[in-house]
C-alpha cells in the first residue's frame, strides 16, 4: 500500500510524512476512529515509507528491495498481530491475512471472521502472541533499520497479553515502532493508551469516495454520489 492508493486522508498522510522526515517518530502510536475508514491502509503505507531504502517526498519509492517485500506483505521487519481463533497465534494465520488484505486493504472484521472460518468462536489476540512478538523483536533488523509491528484491533487483546504488551511499549527494542489500529480505543488498556500518540482519523470525505467509486467501478456520477453520501464516509461500506 501506497500512501497515494490510499482513498482521502491527505492531511494524516501529509502529516506522518513530515513528521518523519523531521525525524519526530513516536515508538508507538495509535491510529484510531470508524470502521472503514483507511485506518489500516494508513498504517500499512507508512510502515512501507519507514521501512523504504529510498522514500520520496510524498511517497514510498515502490521498487526498492523494501518495497518489494512489503508488497507481498513478507518483509522480515514488518510484523503483524491480529485476532484470531482456537488460542493460536497471528503467525499461524499468516497466509489468509496476506490474503485478505491483499484483496481488499478497506476489508472488515466480518471479512476477516470469514477467513478464519471462525464460526461461532470469538477471534483475539491471546497471551502466547506477546511472548513471539517479543521472540521476533528481539532480533537485529534485517534491513538495518526500522522494525515495525503493525497491531490491528488491540481492543482484542485479553488481560495477559495487554499488560506483556505494555511492557513492550514501555521498554521498546530499538528502533521499534508500534502501529495499534483500533476500532475502539476505549476498550484498550489505559496504561497501554496513556503511552501511545493518538491519531484520530476521520470519516472519508465525499468527493475521494465518489472519484473512487467512479474511476474503480466506471459509475455514473449521480450514482457514484449517491453511494458516497448513503456511506457516510466509511470506504468499506460504499465498496
Amino acid at each position: 500500500m501506497l500512501f497515494k492508493e490510499i482513498i482521502g486522508q491527505d492531511d494524516i498522510k501529509n502529516r506522518l510524512i513530515s513528521e518523519t522526515k523531521a525525524g519526530r517518530i513516536s515508538h508507538a502510536q495509535l491510529f484510531c476512529g470508524a470502521p472503514g475508514i483507511g485506518k489500516l491502509p494508513l498504517a500499512l503505507a507508512y510502515a512501507r515509507y519507514l521501512l523504504c531504502n529510498h522514500p520520496g517526498e510524498e511517497d514510498s519509492c515502490g521498487t526498492c528491495h523494501s518495497c518489494v517485500m512489503v508488497n507481498k506483505l513478507a518483509h522480515p521487519d514488518l510484523h503483524f498481530v491480529f485476532p484470531v481463533v482456537k488460542k493460536a497465534i497471528s503467525d499461524d494465520y499468516i497466509k489468509e491475512w496476506r490474503q485478505c488484505l491483499l484483496k481488499n486493504p478497506y476489508f472488515s472484521f466480518d471479512d476477516w471472521l470469514d477467513y478464519l472460518d471462525a464460526k461461532n468462536a470469538q477471534p483475539i489476540i491471546y497471551a502466547r502472541e506477546s511472548d513471539e512478538l517479543i521472540k521476533r523483536l528481539s532480533l537485529k533488523s534485517f534491513e538495518g533499520g526500522y522494525k515495525v509491528t503493525i497491531i490491528w484491533l488491540p481492543e482484542k487483546m485479553n488481560e495477559e497479553a495487554s499488560n506483556k504488551l505494555l511492557k513492550l511499549i514501555e521498554e521498546p527494542p530499538l528502533k521499534t515502532i508500534f502501529l495499534l489500529v483500533s476500532d475502539e480505543p476505549e476498550k484498550i488498556l489505559p496504561t497501554i493508551l496513556s503511552r501511545t500518540q493518538q491519531l484520530t482519523i476521520h470519516r472519508v470525505d465525499h468527493q475521494s469516495i465518489s472519484g473512487m467509486l467512479q474511476q474503480r467501478y466506471s459509475l455514473s456520477s449521480d450514482d457514484a454520489e449517491r453511494i458516497a453520501h448513503l456511506s457516510n464516509g466509511n470506504v468499506t461500506a460504499a465498496i
